[in-house]
C-alpha cells in the first residue's frame, strides 16, 4: 500500500544547513524529525535539557528515600523527634522546589 506521507523541500545555504543539522543533533533528532517539529510549532528540548531533567528527577527520588529513612528513625527514637521533623519539613520544601525546577525545563 502506498504511503500517504508528503515531502516538503526547502532550499538553504551551506551555512544554514550546517546550523540546522547541528541543532537537530543537539536535540537527538533526525533532520527530518527536527524540521517537522519546528514547522509544527512543537517545543524542542536539547539533549542537555533532557539529561538535566533526568538527573534532577533522580535527586528528587533520593530526597524521597531520605525522608522515608528519617520517618523510620522517628518511630525508633522519640528523643530526636523535633529535630527529625524539622529536617523532614526542610526536605519537603527542597523537594517541592526541585520539582518546580524540573517541570520548568
Amino acid at each position: 500500500m502506498p504511503s500517504n506521507k508528503k515531502v516538503i523541500k526547502a532550499y538553504v545555504s551551506e551555512d544554514e544547513h550546517m546550523k540546522v543539522s547541528a541543532t537537530a543533533k543537539q536535540c537527538s533528532l533526525s533532520l527530518s524529525a527536527f524540521a517537522k517539529a519546528v514547522c509544527l510549532g512543537h517545543e524542542i528540548k536539547s539533549r542537555e535539557d533532557q539529561q538535566a531533567r533526568r538527573e534532577l528527577l533522580k535527586i528528587n527520588a533520593d530526597l524521597a528515600r531520605l525522608g522515608g529513612l528519617l520517618k523510620m528513625w522517628i518511630l525508633d527514637d522519640d528523643k530526636h523527634r523535633l529535630d527529625v521533623e524539622k529536617l523532614l519539613e526542610e526536605l519537603r520544601l527542597r523537594q517541592k522546589e526541585l520539582c518546580e525546577k524540573v517541570w520548568s525545563l
